[in-house]
């Protein structure tokens, strides 16, 4: 009432939404327009004698309940238009006295709080006040309760959507453990959960508990409750939308390119600290966020989308070359995904790569094959983009791993070229320091190489038709055959294995030659040979064979026999090592000489007649014949090496006899050709006369210094210790030279 004198004292117009403190009798002689219950809506005073300047309103006047006061009342609202009262009258009757009855709250300041809510939401139901205020405990109120499904007419919204708003945890719990709907779409396509995309990961989970098909539903914008909290930068609403299910295939404005779902939340729940929060804005999916190859291997086995885009456009391998984890980089690419998409500046990763001067990165997308030549939105090239005037000394460099690879120059109408890249330039970069090695026999090397092409060249044709590939042994430099191997490939412009009829491999070679005959393509056989660092060569020597006998059956099937095979012939070498000496052993695909002369004679050879336990060198162990031999145990028998894997049964890795396989297959191929001319098989002979042969090594290991090679009897402690030195050294070299081969490519043709 003191406010009230005050403001009659001072005559200050007040605003006519402001909620007033007002006194009975000055309403007596104003006429009432319309009532409901303690709201009444008096006309203005007639007539009007200036008194009082309400007078010439419309008014809105709450009473007190008379429970409390008799007198206390309330204006709030003034207008002098009667239309404009009635609107707001009809919209205050059929709220304010319910949720005074419910709150038992009636004062000035909640009074201004709820008409000032009403003034901007006039459509909402009592449950959307209740829920935007907070006021968890009323919805118990049955009253309440017969409106939490309301929807807001103008919005869309229900009073669950606003409780999510204001980020009201108790009155969201509240509302879920009543069942309301979490399906409803609002008038934009917006769900409850792309509400609660920018709240807490409290909220989402109280959402979560209950059962929704709403959590990946896309909005008027395109965007599902995922991508909304990447938008609003909030990670841990973002995981915890992960966690609850969503799907992180589903890219912004409807552009996913995947099939299968991405249900990821389990790996996040065991990675939490190993996404990074800051590219979430960003959005795009956890291979986006990752920061560690674990992470990676586990979404994509998770059916994450390997080439989903951002908002940028930017897939998960443009982002890991922007933050230069080559780690991450390589894991994406050995699992497939695409090396040369462009993001919304037609970017490429090499594009990103060459700006970030990052060698290394660069390196591996070339040999995964990146588009040298692809053009970004201001039409440069990678090589463009490398600056030779930069500090940085890896500019130099990158411009070298371009040139050498073959990047070509701008043509001459570009413009803003220097010499790096212009059509006249001549500066190709700075190339690496030679490497220690043996004596150098490129001269040599040179000269075999162009005399063999003359000869081929002069050729003519003949009976001679069989065409053979020879893969060296070497471990996991076996990635240097497939680069090889994709050179030639590139050049012949089909697939390499089917340019030849026969293919003989030992150890890592013999691993190859069997998935290229599998049907599995180079870049395939390379993420396997990925694939084999990261999980069969872990740990210490010699390494745990589970691991690699895994990849292969997963590669190779674990029921394939090698006469599934039918091209092309081969001819996989191992040693078997439980007799002295040891004996060479080829894992074939057809029948051997020595089993077609028996067929013809009638005859069982030595090895087949001989009953396992009876006299002879061969009676230990019998091979099985090609129709029973599994092609994944001849892979892992030709890769048994010594210090490395375990034998495999009765095999070790064939390299100890024969490491780059050429001679032997040669001397196959001989005897081969007799048998057929000696069983009367004509026809088979040209393909067993070679017109070419091609050889690849798998290149030579790093020149390093060795110390303590001598083996004597020791004198001292001091002398046992060089001993054991020693040992280790030559047992090192053994392993070396077993292993060991040029790194060539020879192509050999023969009249």
């Amino acid at each position: 009432m003191l406010n009230s004198f005050f403001r009659g004292l001072l005559g200050a117009e007040e605003p006519p939404t402001k909620v007033l403190e007002v006194r009975s009798d000055n309403y007596i002689a104003r006429s009432i327009h319309y009532r409901e219950d303690s709201m009444l809506l008096y006309g203005p005073k007639i007539p009007n004698d200036g008194k009082n300047p309400k007078d010439k309103y419309y008014e809105i006047v709450l009473h007190k309940p008379f429970t409390e006061s008799l007198h206390q009342m309330y204006s709030l609202f003034r207008s002098e238009s009667m239309e404009t009262a009635e609107e707001k009258f009809i919209v205050y009757k059929e709220r304010i006295p319910i949720y005074i009855q419910i709150t038992k709250e009636c004062t000035v300041p909640s009074l201004q709080k709820l008409c000032d809510t009403l003034s901007e939401h006039q459509s909402w139901s009592i449950a959307h006040l209740i829920a935007h205020f907070g006021y968890h405990e009323y919805f118990n109120n049955p009253v309440v309760q017969k409106y939490i499904n309301d929807i807001d007419p103008i919005t869309g919204a229900t009073p669950l959507m606003v409780a999510v708003k204001t980020c009201s945890v108790r009155v969201v719990q509240s509302l879920v453990s009543l069942n309301c709907s979490l399906d409803t779409i609002d008038m934009e396509g917006n769900t409850v959960f792309h509400y609660a995309a920018a709240s807490n990961k409290e909220i989402i989970n109280a959402l979560a508990s209950k059962t929704s098909t709403s959590l990946n539903v896309y909005n008027k914008q395109g965007y599902t409750p995922l991508h909304m909290a990447c938008l609003a930068n909030a990670p841990d609403c973002a995981r915890a939308l992960m966690l609850a299910g969503a799907d992180v295939n589903l890219s912004a404005a409807k552009r996913s390119t995947s099939v299968l779902p991405g249900i990821v939340g389990d790996i996040l729940q065991d990675n939490q600290p190993k996404l990074y929060q800051q590219d979430m804005k960003h959005g795009g999916t956890p291979l986006h966020w990752a920061i560690s190859r674990e992470v990676i291997e586990a979404l994509v086995d998770k059916n994450c989308d390997i080439n989903a885009l951002n908002f940028d456009g930017r897939t998960a391998l443009h982002i890991m070359v922007l933050r230069g984890r080559l780690e991450c980089a390589i894991a994406l690419l050995s699992r497939g995904a695409e090396h040369s998409l462009c993001d919304n500046e037609l970017n490429t990763p090499l594009h990103l790569a060459v700006k970030q001067s990052n060698i290394a990165i660069v390196q591996a997308l070339v040999v995964f094959g990146a588009d040298l030549e692809a053009k970004n939105n201001m039409g440069y090239t990678a090589r463009h983009l490398v600056h030779t005037e930069m500090s940085n000394s890896n500019a130099d460099k990158i411009l070298y791993v371009l040139h050498a690879v073959g990047a070509k120059r701008c043509p001459e109408e570009s413009r803003g070229c220097g010499p790096s890249c212009s059509a006249r330039g001549d500066y190709n970069g700075v190339p690496p320091a030679p490497a220690p090695g043996a004596a150098a026999r490129d001269l040599v090397s040179q000269m075999l190489a162009v005399a063999a092409m003359d000869k081929s060249a002069s050729l003519e044709a003949s009976e001679k038709q069989g065409k053979l590939l020879c893969l060296d042994g070497g471990g996991i430099r076996g990635l240097v055959l497939i680069q090889i191997l994709l050179h030639l490939e590139e050049a012949v412009g089909r697939p390499i294995i089917s340019c030849f009829d026969w293919v003989a491999g030992t150890s890592t070679g013999g691993i190859l030659a069997l998935a290229l005959s599998s049907g599995k393509s180079l870049r395939e056989c390379q993420r396997l040979y990925f694939k084999l660092k990261e999980y069969a060569f872990v740990g210490m020597r010699p390494y745990a064979s589970e691991p690699l006998e895994a990849i292969l059956k997963e590669c190779l099937g674990t029921e394939t026999v090698m006469t599934d095979i039918q091209h092309p012939k081969l001819m996989i070498l191992a040693v078997l090592a439980d007799r002295k000496p040891v004996d060479l052993h080829i894992f074939r695909n057809y029948q051997s000489a020595q089993d077609i002369l028996n067929d013809l004679n009638g005859t069982s050879s030595p090895r087949e007649a001989a009953p396992p336990g009876a006299g002879g060198g061969d009676a230990c162990f019998r091979p099985p014949r090609p129709q029973e031999q599994l092609a994944w145990q001849a892979a892992r028998a030709t890769g048994a090496a010594p210090s490395y894997f375990r034998a495999f049964g009765k095999y070790l890795d064939g390299g100890l006899m024969g490491n780059n396989p050429t001679l032997d297959a040669l001397t196959e191929l001989a005897e081969l050709r007799l048998a057929f001319r000696g069983s009367g098989q004509l026809e088979k002979v040209p393909k067993t006369n070679l017109k070419v042969v091609v050889s690849c090594g798998t290149g030579l290991i790093p020149v390093s210094q060795l110390k303590d090679i001598d083996v004597f009897k020791p004198g001292s402690l001091f002398e046992t210790a060089r001993l054991a030195w020693g040992l280790s050294a030559i047992g090192s070299l053994l392993v070396d030279q077993v292993s060991g081969c040029n790194i060539y490519l020879m192509f050999g043709t023969y009249r």
